[in-house]
């Protein structure tokens, strides 16, 4: 999933957010990152896994804000 951030600085601390809890995170350019659960038993599973992590970020940092894109 493509996510991206109202602010480049937080790129790099939402990877690490997501590699803590075993998700594949990456630049995907300026303030995006692309986000996978690759051992996640559906795309949907997957799917929700990330939405329910970005919840949890999103909550840590308030001083920013992230939407998903696709």
């Amino acid at each position: 999933m493509l996510i991206r951030l109202d602010d480049e600085a937080f790129v790099d601390d939402l990877c690490e957010h997501f590699h803590r809890s075993g998700f594949t995170a990456e630049r995907a350019g300026g303030s995006m990152v692309q986000v996978h659960r690759l051992d996640a038993p559906s795309p949907d599973q997957g799917q929700r896994e990330v939405e329910l992590h970005l919840r949890v970020w999103r909550a840590t940092n308030p001083e920013t804000s992230a939407e998903i894109l696709e």
